[in-house]
């Protein structure tokens, strides 16, 4: 709970203390309302025009400010609500921002966490706002009514309040019940979500439709469906046993005060006005209960968020300041397993040479991607080191290090922004236009055909553009040109290519990686035989190195490997 109040006042404090402030005079007009009431009445039997007079105007500015505050209220409820669902979600974007390597990806029980929260992020913490307000009006509320009905008897306060404990209780442990079931079919929900995401993109329209298998999707959302539906059905069925035992206590103290109260002779006012008091004070407990009960389930997805928030990343940077050239980097028997144990990398020892290109080579699945992660501190080795200019990767600035290296991955970003915007990403505090490294990347071409050039909206997410993927690598190649780094690497760029535009591209490499440190991985040999240092992998090892003559006439694995691709294309 002071998590969550802190969360909410650092989100918007004069909103908070505003929304607080009506809280309470909110809460003070029921009590005036039933206070009035009774004195009108007693007034009427009395035959006393002043009184009537007199308490019938507090009774209708009560009406008034119950008509004015509510709106108000409402106002500054939806405002505030805004603002923390806002800070919720930029708290969970820089928090997922400050994990430098890949970890949360490979942790699934992590990955579920962040996906329920940016899940639940549009709703929960507006709920928070909406459950803590409704607590806190009926609590208040329900306080001047107890007071009044004191008056008859010290007695009947407790007596209230303990008749609607058991339904408190319970109501709070069916919330826990109900967060465990959210918790527990998560991975239906996210296998629904994908099912849905299928059938919907039109990515994959084509291919659903040629091998008609969105009926296969549709059966698999199905069978997630009943998994997640039965165990809310059963949730709910102790939600209306819950209500219909528990109930029957509250009645119980609210009659017994009720006819206590009653044989005291109180008079026409003091009926009127015990008889609206309760009938108010049991629908203020009612809902101070139930929103208890759902401020709980909020609360739990606080809970969730501070864990998130408090969790440490394993990759962090140190401190040690990175020389200004090409860098030179040596992997020292470095090995390397994932979370579920498989090795990616075995004893592999190698040295890039500054301000020359090298090549990694292999079969898919040989840890050339793997050695890429590490190579950018996405992992840290199993075993061994990763050393940059003599000095262990782990103890240099991170951030700096990144800025030091441009990459262009397989899965490069397809971004739902302009064309100039999509290049510049690389480097945000550049002021040089995108178009030398449009041109470097061989998409001049791409600029001149766009509606609106290099300001064209790419993606159709928002209804741009759309590039064809040889045309969307060619802008991933940009965007890698754009940032003036001393390490380049290139993880498979011209897979999207056609053969006359990956000649072109590779036929510039050389000027372009011309002082600085390149590392190109493919598995198409012939794209990387004039590299000056070519590495073969192999079931994450490194078998054999050296240039592409030497190594055709080793005649080992990268012989063979050539020998496999020669044949396909003759």
């Amino acid at each position: 709970m002071a998590f969550a109040l802190g969360f909410v006042v650092r989100a918007a404090p004069a909103l908070a203390a505003g929304f607080w402030g009506l809280l309470v005079l909110r809460a003070l007009v029921p009590a005036g309302v039933v206070l009035s009431v009774g004195r009108l009445a007693a007034a009427a039997a009395a035959g006393d025009g002043d009184a009537l007079a007199r308490w019938g105007g507090v009774w209708l500015g009560a009406l008034l400010a119950e008509r004015l505050l509510d709106p108000l209220s409402g106002m500054v409820e939806g405002n505030l609500n805004e603002r923390l669902t806002a800070r919720v979600n930029r708290a969970l974007m820089e928090k997922m921002n400050r994990f430098a390597g890949l970890e949360p990806f490979e942790d699934a029980a992590f990955y579920e966490r962040v996906e329920r929260l940016r899940r639940e992020a549009s709703y929960a913490p507006m709920n928070l706002s909406i459950f803590l307000g409704q607590v806190l009006l009926a609590a208040l509320t329900a306080l001047p009514l107890l007071l009044l009905v004191a008056r008859w008897g010290w007695v009947y306060p407790p007596a209230l309040l303990l008749s609607t404990l058991p339904y408190a209780l319970a109501g709070v442990r069916l919330q826990r019940l109900v967060w465990e079931t959210v918790v527990g079919t998560s991975p239906e929900a996210r296998r629904m979500d994908y099912a849905t995401g299928v059938v919907l993109s039109p990515d994959l329209a084509a291919e659903t439709r040629l091998f008609a298998s969105g009926g296969f999707w549709a059966r698999f959302y199905e069978r997630n469906f009943r998994a997640l539906h039965a165990r809310g059905r059963a949730v709910r069925r102790r939600e209306v046993l819950v209500s219909g035992v528990y109930v029957l206590p509250s009645a119980l103290g609210l009659g017994w005060t009720f006819g206590s109260v009653l044989k005291g002779g109180v008079g026409v006012g003091g009926v009127v006005e015990v008889t609206a008091a309760l009938h108010r004070l049991q629908a203020e407990l009612a809902l101070l209960v139930e929103a208890l009960g759902m401020l709980e389930r909020s609360l739990y997805y606080m809970d969730e968020l501070r864990a998130f928030l408090e969790a440490e990343p394993r990759i962090t940077g140190g401190r040690l300041r990175l020389n200004p050239g090409p860098p030179e980097v040596v992997f020292e028997n470095v090995s390397f397993r994932y979370p579920d144990g498989r090795v990616a990398l075995a004893d592999v020892s190698l040295r890039l040479e500054p301000g020359r290109t090298a090549a990694l080579v292999g079969e898919n699945g040989a840890g050339k991607t793997t050695f890429v992660k590490l190579l950018l501190r996405y992992y840290d080795p199993s075993e061994g080191r990763v050393l940059v200019d003599g000095v262990d990767l782990r103890e240099l600035d991170l951030a700096a290090w990144r800025r030091r290296v441009s990459a262009v991955f397989q899965n490069f970003g397809r971004y739902a922004l302009s064309l100039e915007e999509n290049v510049r990403l690389a480097d945000l505090e550049a002021r040089e236009p995108a178009g030398p490294a449009l041109a470097q990347a061989g998409a001049a071409e791409l600029v001149s055909r766009l509606p609106a050039g290099a300001v064209t909206l790419l993606g159709k997410a928002f209804g741009g553009a759309e590039l064809s993927g040889g045309e969307w690598q060619k802008v991933a190649l940009a965007r890698a040109f754009y940032r003036k780094a001393k390490l380049l690497v290139f993880d498979e760029p011209t897979a999207a290519l056609d053969p006359r535009s990956e000649a072109r591209l590779f036929a510039r490499f050389a000027e372009l990686a011309r002082g600085r440190t390149a590392l190109l991985v493919s598995h198409r040999l012939a794209s990387v035989r004039t590299a000056g240092h070519i590495f073969v992998f192999k079931a994450g090892r490194l078998v054999e190195a050296g240039d592409h003559g030497g190594l055709l006439a080793r005649g080992g694995e990268y012989a063979e490997l050539w020998r496999l691709q020669s044949e396909r294309y003759a």
